[in-house]
């Protein structure tokens, strides 16, 4: 995950380029602000120093043009009272002036403050290579260095019809998807009694039409530098996208690779399309793949006097056999960012074979998270606050930025096939934890959140929910859940969002979001552990993943600490919203034991006619003091029922046979179904089980 690093910038450096953050300094007391918001949003500046209310009036604060002539504006004072945010202004250059006779009592030295802004109405290209080359040499000018040195090291028609369109119609296993309509792609993919597996620079194909004879039906050998993490269906297309180092350009590049399987005994080869820099994530959706993605161009070799190319890199191999730089009209700025890095956006329509030209833009300002309706995407970054000179270890560092996340911006794309319509940016106080922590709804955004380090006893965390509008202005929040604590999972599901929150019990908190101006706690429960994840199971019943905890006491600190035990798979009855009641409970495997669902929910087996939910699973027990012994591997799938509770109905665990620790290479990667069948995916074996009763079938081994 990229970090973003906020340095405090000098207006007269920043003067000249648009989108970039800005900071005013002043002796003792700082003013920190935008200096380029979208006419739909309000414009905010943040002082250290908090203002009087009663003193924030027309004459000790107040808006004018860069010209200098007053206009009207809404200003007013945030719940902080150390935040102004104007509102209701036209596109144009402005200038806030603040005077010293505003701010209330306090130790810091006062002054008056100016701040310059601009208010666009869309987001403009850079216009020239100049442009872009002052751009990356105003964050040199500012002593970015922790950027550079971690650039130098970061190597939803009818939902029927869309999920058709995105998989096979026949009865086997779809992608644990978040968003109806979003395919996300994953290691594992089924088409037409086919199953599809990545291992390393290879995708291994295998034929399950006689389960109990399964066949290797090909292997598809990819480049020896080209690493594939997702695979995902459109039709008769089958899309390989990974990371791939290109050493004639000596860059690493993020590459779909497209095949088509009308015969998948021989996947004939359609196209590549790439992007520089990492995969972030892929989505497909309304007949399109969208690649998204962080590069960080070698800006600190502007040092050196170099003259450098700082576009990003595209690759198309049905236009061309050469990579190109992205066009400057391809490229923009975005709001309140000055970290280096692009966040890069490729877009394919698929229609047709996916014989379309891929279209690429690059917005510079990173990004880590990411959510996607069908309508819009949504890209969140931390923004970090740092300071020379903090005490560590009962020593000042002042050599040693030492940063803490704070608040994270928010980015919105509004989506139309290929075409890609900037909406706006805002922030939201907290770090947001995954995906699930994000969602939209009738139009309007939801983020939870956890402000602050539950472990800063000085400084308690909190955890947040906003809702935004469509244009990300809020339009209501919950704060201050769970003083002390940190979000460890989240979930929306329609009017209700569920959100768990851990540091020693797991407080289930039941969230009202029918209405966005005004969402209401409903009720909570807390019972030991928690969950990583959090999986509807119908419109009253919610199933959660995670670990069972207990507490135990440190004599030597003289304080009780609390550590997991094992893996917990819980159902949640939460019909009655006020009174949530955790209705079943199974205890899997001792201390130790683990499954890639607890952080990945692609893992997650689902068959909605047996009922059934599964994973894979190693298992541990805990042995003398703090050992874990290893008893075995593999998967186990349970019927999880409103009425039942949770049932284990199959074990399927290869038992410790005197190894210390699981294999790897055996470790089962899947679980999937076609028909009446279940297969484990391993990266050296894949095995079939009747579904009925989890008899062994067939076990096909892998090169």
């Amino acid at each position: 995950m990229k970090n973003r690093w906020i340095a405090i910038l000098i207006i007269s450096v920043l003067a000249i380029l648009p989108g970039i953050s800005t900071f005013m300094m002043v002796p003792k007391a700082e003013a920190k602000a935008v200096n380029t918001v979208m006419s739909t949003q309000s414009w905010k500046a943040s002082f250290s120093k908090a203002l009087k209310g009663s003193n924030i009036t027309e004459e000790n604060v107040y808006v004018t043009t860069d010209k200098g002539r007053k206009v009207t504006a809404t200003i007013t004072l945030g719940e902080d009272n150390k935040t102004l945010i104007v509102s209701q202004l036209a596109p144009g250059s402005y200038k806030l002036h603040v005077r010293k006779q505003a701010f209330a009592p306090s130790e810091l030295k006062t002054t008056s403050h100016v701040i310059a802004f601009t208010v666009v109405e869309k987001l403009e290209a850079v216009k020239s290579e100049e442009e872009l080359q002052q751009y990356f040499k105003a964050i040199l000018a500012n002593g970015n260095s922790e950027a550079e040195s971690e650039s130098r090291t970061e190597n939803n028609t009818s939902s029927e019809d869309k999920a058709n369109s995105l998989s096979d119609s026949s009865n086997s296993s779809t992608t644990n998807n978040q968003v109806e309509g979003v395919e996300e792609g994953d290691i594992v993919v089924v088409k037409n009694d086919i199953i599809y597996a990545v291992k390393d620079q290879s995708i291994t194909v295998v034929d399950a039409s006689n389960p109990k004879n399964l066949k290797l039906a090909t292997t598809v050998k990819l480049k020896e530098s080209q690493y594939i993490s997702k695979l995902a269906l459109y039709d008769n297309v089958l899309i390989a996208i990974g990371d791939e180092y290109i050493e004639k350009t000596g860059t690493s590049m993020t590459t779909a690779t497209f095949y088509d399987i009308t015969n998948p005994k021989n996947p004939n080869f359609l196209r590549e399309v790439a992007q520089e820099g990492f995969l972030q994530d892929i989505r497909i959706t309304k007949d399109t793949l969208y690649l998204i993605g962080n590069m960080h161009p070698n800006y600190w070799m502007l040092k050196e006097g170099e003259t450098l190319d700082l576009k990003p890199k595209t690759y198309d191999s049905s236009v061309s056999k050469d990579y190109k730089s992205l066009p400057l009209e391809k490229i923009s700025i975005l709001p309140n960012t000055m970290d280096g890095t692009y966040s890069l956006i490729t877009a394919v329509d698929l229609k047709n074979g996916a014989k379309a030209t891929a279209t690429t833009k690059g917005y510079l300002g990173g990004s880590s998270g990411l959510y996607m309706s069908e309508n819009a995407l949504y890209l969140t970054t931390p923004i970090y606050n740092g300071n020379r000179g903090d005490m560590v270890g009962g020593m000042v560092m002042d050599r040693i930025w030492l940063p803490t996340q704070v608040d994270t911006q928010v980015f919105k794309w509004d989506i139309a096939g290929t075409a890609l319509n900037f909406v706006g940016a805002t922030e939201v106080k907290g770090s947001v934890l995954n995906q699930y922590s994000m969602d939209e709804y009738k139009g309007n955004f939801r983020i939870v959140t956890t402000e602050g380090n539950m472990w800063d006893e000085q400084n308690v965390s909190r955890n947040h929910l906003f809702i935004l509008d469509k244009n990300l202005k809020e339009l209501g929040s919950v704060k201050d859940l769970a003083p002390g604590e940190k979000v460890y999972s989240a979930r929306f599901m329609g009017e209700k969002a569920y959100v768990v929150t851990f540091k020693q019990v797991d407080p289930l908190f039941v969230i009202d979001v029918e209405n966005p101006k005004k969402p209401t706690v409903l009720g909570q429960l807390k019972i030991p552990g928690y969950s990583n994840y959090l999986h509807p199971l119908d419109d009253t019943h919610l199933i959660g993943i995670g670990y069972d905890t207990e507490e135990r006491y440190d004599a030597y600190s003289k304080r009780n600490f609390t550590v997991t035990t094992n893996m917990k798979m819980s159902l949640f009855d939460v019909s009655d919203f006020q009174n949530p009641k955790e209705q079943s409970m199974v205890k899997i495997g001792g201390k130790g034991s683990n499954s890639e669902v607890q952080y990945n929910p692609k893992a997650l087996f689902r068959h909605t006619e047996y009922n059934y939910y599964g994973f894979p699973v190693v298992l541990y027990e805990a042995g003398q003091g703090d050992e874990i012994v290893y008893q075995g591997q593999g998967a186990q799938i349970y019927e999880i029922t409103a009425e039942k509770g949770i049932v284990l109905k199959g074990n399927i665990i290869s038992k410790n046979s005197g190894d210390q620790y699981e294999d790897w290479e055996q470790v089962v990667q899947r679980v999937v179904y076609i028909d009446d069948v279940l297969y484990t995916v391993a990266r050296n074996e894949v095995k079939s089980y009747q579904l009925k009763d989890f008899k062994s079938l067939d076990t096909l081994p892998i090169k």
